[in-house]
């Protein structure tokens, strides 16, 4: 199972889409925090499962020409749950939809265009040629 999050992005309202967008697990990494350490910390915050397995896919400028952010990618490996959950941080006013799907609704959802965020999109296409390798 593949867990992805439901999140509302302001950002794209102007675009006429819908801005609850499915997208993997993200976050900032806090002052004096590993990356590794902010993956695992927003796993747990975004999801409720606590990753056990995780392994560092790669690191990468998403928009060098426009931006100065550094992305680094993770897999983790957790005990997935059935159906949904409400999660998020209170403090963070953070209300996320966590959903699990399978690897063909995966696929199904990228064919039919309902996950458009470039970092998730990376994500899953590594995942998909990758994941018999973890």
């Amino acid at each position: 199972k593949i867990i992805l999050i439901n999140q509302f992005r302001p950002g794209i309202i102007k675009q006429k889409i819908n801005p609850m967008i499915n997208e993997i697990v993200a976050g900032i990494v806090d002052k004096n925090e590993k990356p590794k350490k902010a993956a695992i910390r927003e796993c747990k915050e975004e999801t409720g499962c606590k990753a056990k397995k995780v392994k560092k896919i790669i690191s990468f400028f998403p928009a060098p020409g426009s931006s100065e952010s550094y992305y680094h990618l993770y897999l983790g490996e957790i005990v997935s749950f059935e159906g949904h959950r409400i999660t998020g941080q209170s403090h963070e006013n953070e209300d996320i939809l966590a959903k699990c799907y399978s690897i063909n609704e995966i696929k199904k959802m990228i064919k039919k265009n309902q996950i458009i965020n470039g970092l998730t999109l990376i994500a899953i296409q590594w995942f998909l040629l990758n994941y018999k390798n973890f």
